[in-house]
């Protein structure tokens, strides 16, 4: 095997001083700062200079309309879409258009979009993704003809701008540079701030505040015209075992320049850390108070989850609604064989046990072919090369010695859903040693899912490990596609103390998987005992008794879609079920 990887040292350079962003300023219950791509960030295209505040806008947004008769499959209507020229008039607006939405025939390049746009006299273009997830945007036909400001949104923050300009709203965006246009402007951005290690861990590996905490920081920016004398930066946590806040400053930043408030840093914030972590779902807040008033407050605050469950290893953010990991992008390396992998090791390990994995897969949108029947491969390795970061010479990944393996099978066209393979045996983790655990995929046209609404940019870069590794043809690349990438493929653990549970030592059989208003749970003999219903966080939601039975059948209709656990403690024997509700 070969290990391929661009050093973190060339990675990480010095970031431009700027700040490029799409902000809604009114009205004010949708007003702040979108996540976004620009035609700063993909290739092919104008004139417009994202990065000269002179040519930032300030204007209202207006829906594009074509003349385009009909409906597209996401319900919008295909003259918003602006493939042909626009029959009204954006003189001074900012103009909105969609995405092709990946079915009609009514299909152009972005390019053309903006240009018809500009054409019909709008000063900067919002298009909305047929998504929730982003991505570069290349000009391709037309972009080079193109010479206004454009920004690339998310499906669902799409939605919450086309609901106000529906209702009669006048909505209100900035696209471009504020580097000096306010008196009094400082802010904090995603890619220069620590955030969570990880977005989903355990309670057995989180037991006091020595096991688990992470580094804060953050890189703060004066973007105005003043010099700033009280300037104070606040880490917030919150969650199940309370409240957990430190504030570092005051500091003198001067106009234009930037200060790096980090952990262990010169101008140090302290770690966080609890004496105990239920488990749960935690928040942690960074906010920005500049002893004055900003003039451009949304950038003075970033906020982030992470939790911890008895049962998930995750790097990808995880739904609210579902608790398995949140999918918004999809992507693969070219080649034959494509894995995606996350990577794992911690100094107490040995607590817990994998038995499989969850991830998300896709055909290519160009591709008639359907995910049913299609094969995908589970791997788990022991990583046994030794170094100490990613900057160490001695960095490999040829050392991977194969631990358990797994198939799963596409019964439906499950695309972009999150599904869950199970791998041959369960393996106990040892402490402080590196793994690997893949889904590979040998189809050219199969894609796997990715979470890029989460940075880890910052972090990559102070820690200096790789959490996302892929493969190409057995061509081993340590970032993956980048640290604004994750991989959903996350790790369905338990606690080593039950090992002998997932050893079938109390045989059993759960249907349907995945279920909808029941469940039904086959054992191989008649028990007494008791089951124990818990959900992806580890949360206890239901326990009854057993007595001289072998077929239990549980009411599930109430439950929200995700991953369930059942646990069967009995005079016979234990184990442990898993289930999806659909």
């Amino acid at each position: 095997m070969k290990a391929v990887i661009l050093f973190v040292s060339c990675l990480f350079t010095v970031y431009g001083f700027t700040q490029i962003t799409f902000t809604v300023t009114a009205p004010a219950s949708i007003a702040g700062a979108y996540d976004f791509t620009s035609n700063g960030d993909g290739t092919d295209w104008g004139l417009a200079n994202l990065l000269d505040p002179a040519d930032a806008v300030l204007d209202t947004l207006v829906l594009v309309d074509d003349g385009t008769p009909g409906i597209n499959a996401q319900g919008i209507p295909l003259a918003n879409e602006g493939c042909g020229p626009l029959v009204n008039d954006l003189t001074g607006k900012i103009a909105v258009v969609y995405r092709y939405d990946g079915s009609s025939s009514n299909v152009c390049w972005y390019g053309t979009k903006v240009l018809n746009a500009q054409n019909a006299g709008a000063v900067g273009v919002i298009m909305i993704n047929r998504e929730d997830g982003l991505i570069d945007v290349p000009g391709t036909t037309d972009g080079p003809l193109t010479n206004i400001p454009f920004a690339f949104i998310s499906k669902s923050d799409g939605a919450l701008l086309r609901a106000r300009i529906d209702a009669g709203d006048d909505v209100v965006a900035f696209i471009g540079n504020k580097l000096g246009l306010y008196p009094y402007d400082a802010g904090i951005v995603k890619k220069s701030t620590l955030i969570p290690s990880i977005s989903a861990s355990t309670v057995q590996l989180a037991q006091s505040a020595t096991e688990f905490g992470f580094d804060l920081g953050s890189t703060i920016y004066n973007y105005g015209i003043n010099d700033l004398n009280n300037v104070e930066l606040t880490a917030t946590v919150t969650g199940p075992g309370g409240t957990w806040t430190q504030t570092a400053g005051p500091y003198t930043i001067v106009a234009g320049d930037s200060l790096d408030v980090l952990t262990g840093g010169a101008n140090p914030i302290p770690a966080y850390s609890q004496a105990s972590y239920p488990a749960g779902w935690y928040n942690l807040t960074y906010s920005l108070d500049i002893g004055a008033a900003d003039d451009a407050l949304f950038d003075n605050a970033l906020s982030f989850d992470f939790v911890l469950t008895d049962s998930l290893i995750s790097y990808a953010r995880l739904d609210p609604v579902s608790n398995l990991p949140r999918n918004t992008y999809e992507t693969r390396s070219s080649g034959t064989n494509f894995a995606s992998c996350i990577a794992f090791q911690n100094p107490n390990a040995s607590r817990l046990a994998v038995k499989g994995l969850y991830f998300a897969a896709y055909v290519l949108w160009s591709s008639t072919a359907l995910l049913t029947g299609e094969v995908m491969e589970l791997n788990l390795y022991q990583w046994d090369d030794v170094f100490t970061d990613l900057n160490d010479p001695n960095f490999a990944m040829d050392n991977l010695t194969p631990l358990s393996f797994g198939y799963y099978i596409y019964e439906d066209d499950l695309q972009g859903e999150m599904v869950y393979g199970a791998l041959e045996s369960p393996v106990q983790f040892a402490d402080n040693q590196r793994y690997l655990a893949c889904v590979q995929t040998s189809n050219p046209d199969i894609w796997m899912g990715f979470d890029n609404g989460v940075n880890y940019t910052r972090n990559i870069g102070h820690y200096l490990q790789a959490q996302n590794p892929i493969s190409t043809d057995g061509v081993y690349y340590a970032l993956g596609f980048g640290e604004k990438l994750t991989s959903t493929i996350s790790m369905s653990v338990f606690d080593a103390a039950d090992l002998s549970v997932d050893e079938n030592e109390l045989e059993g059989l759960i249907y349907p998987n995945p279920a909808q208003d029941q469940v039904t749970l086959s054992l191989a003999g008649t028990i007494n005992g008791s089951i124990e219903m818990y959900d992806v966080t580890g949360r206890l939601l239901s326990q009854a008794t057993i007595e001289n039975e072998s077929l239990i059948q549980l009411n599930t209709h109430h439950l929200a879609p995700g991953s369930y656990r059942l646990l069967v403690r009995s005079d016979a024997g234990n184990s442990s079920f898993q289930f999806v509700k659909q």
